[in-house]
């Protein structure tokens, strides 16, 4: 291939990278005197019509989208190889930088660059969804950091709002570890979509995790449908509104979840609060410090174990496609639902690649992680391999020697206030306040609810109950937890959503 003119005007000069169905050339434009990138089929399929045309129609989507944020695409072409096969190239601006991906294998972003990063992402998908348009593949190899900002590349999966997710073969295009739930339903396309691995996407340029530990593909899309994420942990720089944000991002229903204009407007806003946080930390103190208290939100996010049954195998991988065979994955007109996974090549042009997903690296904890109480964001440590440890699996409990709603209970008293010991139980924490709870077996009861300020109480059944339900309620927001034993530990639900 180096050499080779391609269209009489791009001459091929070196390989940039390759991914599973096409290799990125490094090329020179004879007419506009200008380096350019060149992504071209390669493979078994790469002279096969079908691909040609996908080929064509990603050329066609990318070009008709132009933003500072999403990748130039400046031609289309076909091109003889040396074994005689017509082979489509698509021609493309030569992007300086480096992918996401590459610069995670450093270690998370610091937090105000990881918010500004997922915000222009986000801009790049509300564009693209402004026209009707879904990437259907966000992940960190396909956003470039480059000085000029980050651009969101490979619309190579790109489809149309409304038609069906699966393609006319029966598979389902996409990434493991970012495929949204609703994707594996086999219905039509959604930007919902897109913003659900926009979110995987923050926490993974937070933490340099996924909120799940799992470790092969399989697991990856039981924990999509099944399990609930794992709360973002404590960051410093990180305000309790991006964890709200965060978790409607990952809201299991997408009509839960925000659109992608508006996480970019949110996104760097509070980028912006992080940034004036830092300054005025910075100034020096023209009084003495005075300790507060800590008035940290609670932590939003949601987790529970990870039942036997849900590990047993559900997806066959072979030769590249991942063949499902939960029966609710198979849509009604009974084709069969396969994924046709892409993997993490560094190319940052690398379309059409079957061969396996992209996998971060894994938490070091079990698969089948054991029952935790949920963290207090007021008391976790720094994010650290221990840390991670006890997020995924660990059996520790939660970190307070103190329940932080027992501080009321202490009545007025003329002498020295007594030591006063915290209510039994386990807190479960949300944006509305927190409750305690008590297992007894299989039952729970509510021992103490303490509504954060602004939200008052909805009628709940203290139990013992096999579940109970507490409602919160503000002017704007509803925090909703559920919770039931299992082995005498709470395993909550909870979630956070618009009034």
């Amino acid at each position: 291939m180096v050499g080779d003119l391609l269209g009489g005007r791009y001459q091929v000069e070196s390989r940039l990278g390759a991914g599973g169905m096409s290799v990125v050339w490094r090329a020179w434009d004879r007419v506009l005197e200008r380096g350019v990138a060149v992504k071209v089929l390669a493979g078994a399929q790469a002279g096969a019509r079908g691909a040609r045309q996908r080929v064509q129609a990603e050329a066609r989507s990318a070009a008709g989208l132009w933003h500072p944020h999403v990748t130039s695409v400046y031609d289309y072409g076909e091109h003889t190889d040396a074994a005689g096969r017509q082979v489509s190239y698509v021609v493309m601006e030569l992007l300086p930088g480096q992918t996401l991906s590459q610069r995670l294998a450093a270690g998370p972003l610091p937090p105000v660059t990881a918010m500004r990063t997922c915000a222009q992402v986000a801009e790049a998908l509300a564009a693209a969804h402004e026209r009707q348009l879904v990437h259907r593949d966000i992940k960190p190899s396909n956003v470039m950091l480059t000085p000029a900002g980050v651009k969101v590349v490979d619309f190579g999966i790109a489809t149309t709002v409304g038609r069906p997710e699966l393609e006319a073969d029966g598979q389902l295009l996409g990434t493991a570890a970012y495929l949204a739930p609703e994707r594996l339903a086999a219905g039509t396309v959604l930007p919902a979509s897109d913003v659900y691995a926009l979110g995987l996407l923050l926490y993974r340029t937070l933490t340099n995790e996924l909120p799940w530990s799992a470790e092969t593909p399989t697991q990856m899309l039981t924990a999509h449908v099944y399990v609930d994420p794992a709360p973002l942990p404590d960051i410093e720089g990180v305000s309790p509104e991006v964890h709200h944000l965060l978790d409607r991002c990952l809201a299991r229903d997408p009509a839960d979840r925000p659109d992608a204009a508006e996480v970019a407007t949110a996104l760097h806003g509070l980028a912006e609060d992080a940034e004036r946080r830092v300054k005025q930390a910075a100034q020096p103190a023209s009084v003495s410090p005075v300790s507060a208290p800590a008035t940290a939100g609670p932590s939003p996010g949601r987790r529970r174990r990870i039942p036997n049954a849900v590990l047993i195998p559900v997806l066959l991988a072979t030769a590249g496609i991942i063949s499902l065979l939960l029966p609710q994955f198979v849509p009604a007109d009974g084709r069969s639902g396969n994924v046709a996974t892409r993997d993490g090549a560094t190319p940052p042009d690398a379309a059409f690649d079957v061969s396996v997903t992209e996998v971060p690296a894994p938490r070091q904890t079990s698969a089948v992680p054991a029952p935790v109480s949920l963290p207090s964001r007021a008391v976790t440590a720094a994010t650290g391999p221990a840390e991670a440890t006890a997020r995924a699996g660990s059996s520790a409990g939660p970190g307070p020697t103190t329940s932080p709603s027992a501080e009321h209970l202490t009545g007025p008293s003329t002498a020295a206030p007594a030591p006063t010991s915290p209510k039994p139980g386990t807190p479960l924490r949300a944006l509305g306040g927190v409750v305690t709870v008590l297992c007894t077996g299989d039952q729970i009861r509510v021992v103490d609810v303490d509504p954060a300020p602004g939200y008052r109480l909805k009628d709940y059944n203290s139990g013992p109950v096999k579940e109970i339900q507490v409602v919160l309620l503000s002017a704007g927001n509803k925090s909703e937890i559920k919770a039931r034993c299992e082995d005498g530990t709470p395993l909550p639900k909870i979630r956070e959503s618009r009034q």
